[in-house]
């Protein structure tokens, strides 16, 4: 993981997300999406969901469909990678502001949801962290040679 230093405009990245429809913030160290879907029809309304992260936004669309039958494709979408610690997202205010996003919506109980996967997501961290230390599912790059 990258740690807690932005080279990305914060304030660029929350001025994209209010604009956005449909939100894919996605963890590439553990593989894993919440897609925030703000919109709503006659019998769904908005959506907060943790789901495995895909290849492409092709392929994120084509999984909306499934995720969410009867919408069309987003107008409009934000992907955006995570590659820093859960606690940053958290801390730069990104995270809130979706939840804020969430809550002038219909969305039902939007903080109980967020908080929630945000559980699920400190979870699949620690795990990630823990295997990069004790070496499960990676491999060392270069080693001290051991000295006789």
């Amino acid at each position: 993981m990258n740690g807690n230093n932005f080279q990305d405009d914060i304030e660029e990245i929350k001025k994209t997300l209010l604009e956005a429809d449909v939100i894919s913030l996605f963890f590439p160290y553990f593989g894993k999406t919440v897609l925030f879907d703000i919109r709503s029809n006659e019998t769904d309304g908005p959506a907060v969901i943790l789901t495995d992260m895909v290849r492409s936004p092709r392929e994120r669309i084509r999984s909306m469909e499934k995720l969410r039958p009867g919408f069309d494709d987003p107008e409009k979408m934000v992907l955006i990678p995570w590659v820093r610690y859960l606690e940053t997202l958290i801390d730069s205010g990104i995270w809130n502001l979706v939840v804020n996003k969430l809550e002038e919506t219909s969305y039902v109980d939007p903080q109980t949801s967020t908080d929630e996967i945000l559980v699920k997501l400190r979870n699949l961290e620690y795990i990630e962290l823990a295997n990069a230390i004790k070496g499960r599912s990676y491999k060392t790059l270069w080693s001290r040679h051991e000295q006789k």
